[in-house]
Parts: structure tokens; C-alpha cells; sequence
């Protein structure tokens, strides 16, 4: 196994693929904050958290048009907010949320909603994510945001 690296601040382990303005990125837990999570590592049955083989040939996303998918079955069911929250034991505040595309949902969530309302939320990505070169120490690593940054700073300075 290959133990992965933030894309942002280069800390590990990744726990999870987020989305940031149209980017797919690895992220540690601090930086998964600063975007929309497509994937949460430790939902991977059989994948510890922070590693990732090199063979992983298909992983689960949650559908870009989530919020469209789950408001329009919502309203085609008649059930208010309140009611699918209570059946799926979460709060309606963060289903608001999830509705208006504000936040998205866990897959644990999405799971959720979609046997209460009958949807499809989960989709299988295919070679989604794969990593490069060795794992032997001293090999070439990509750099991180946070490298360009500081490489951006040094030439404008």
C-alpha cells in the first residue's frame, strides 16, 4: 500500500476526496473542511483510512446534481422536510442544506436518502484516483498547493 498525501498541505493520512472549484483533490482531515466531499476514505470497505493501493480500480462519488435529485423526490413524495429527517435520523437543518447544494452529504447520508426516497445519490467512478511512483523513501513527490503557493511568493518577491 501507498500511504497518499494531502494535495493542499501535504500532511497525511487522506482521508478523503473533495472537490474544490471543479478540482478533484486529496485532503487530510483538517483541509476535507474546504470543500465538497466526493468520497470519505474510511467509507472504501476493506481501505484503511490514509492508504490507498495503487490497484484501485473504481471508487463511489455522490452525483454532481444531488441537491436537484433529492429536492425533486422530496416534492413528488409530498413529504416536508421535517418527516424525511426524522425518518433517517438526521437533523432538517442539514437537510436544508443539503437540499440548497450547501453542504453535501456523507455517504452514509446519502445512502440514506436514497431508500427513503427511492434515488439513485451513489455513483461508481472508475480509476478515480491513482498514485504515481514508488513508495521507497526519497522518490519524486507531486508538490501540493501549498508549495505553489510558496514558490508563487518567492518569485513575486
Amino acid at each position: 500500500m501507498t500511504e497518499l498525501s494531502c494535495d493542499i498541505c501535504g500532511a497525511t493520512p487522506v482521508r478523503a476526496q473533495i472537490l474544490i472549484e471543479g478540482a478533484k483533490i486529496l485532503a487530510c482531515s483538517r483541509c476535507m473542511r474546504g470543500g465538497k466531499i466526493l468520497q470519505r476514505f474510511e467509507d472504501i470497505e476493506g481501505v484503511a483510512p490514509g492508504s490507498l493501493g495503487a490497484s484501485a480500480e473504481a471508487t463511489e462519488e455522490i452525483v454532481e446534481d444531488y441537491a436537484k435529485i433529492i429536492r425533486a423526490a422530496r416534492e413528488r413524495t409530498g413529504l416536508p422536510l421535517s418527516v424525511v429527517a426524522e425518518r433517517i435520523s438526521e437533523k432538517e437543518s442539514y437537510l436544508h442544506a443539503i437540499e440548497g447544494g450547501r453542504l453535501g452529504p456523507t455517504m452514509e447520508v446519502a445512502r440514506k436518502l436514497e431508500k427513503e426516497l427511492g434515488i439513485r445519490l451513489v455513483e461508481k467512478v472508475a480509476g478515480a484516483i491513482s498514485t504515481s511512483g514508488s513508495s521507497s523513501p526519497g522518490s519524486f513527490t507531486p508538490p501540493t498547493l501549498a508549495d505553489m503557493i510558496d514558490t508563487k511568493k518567492k518569485k513575486g518577491k
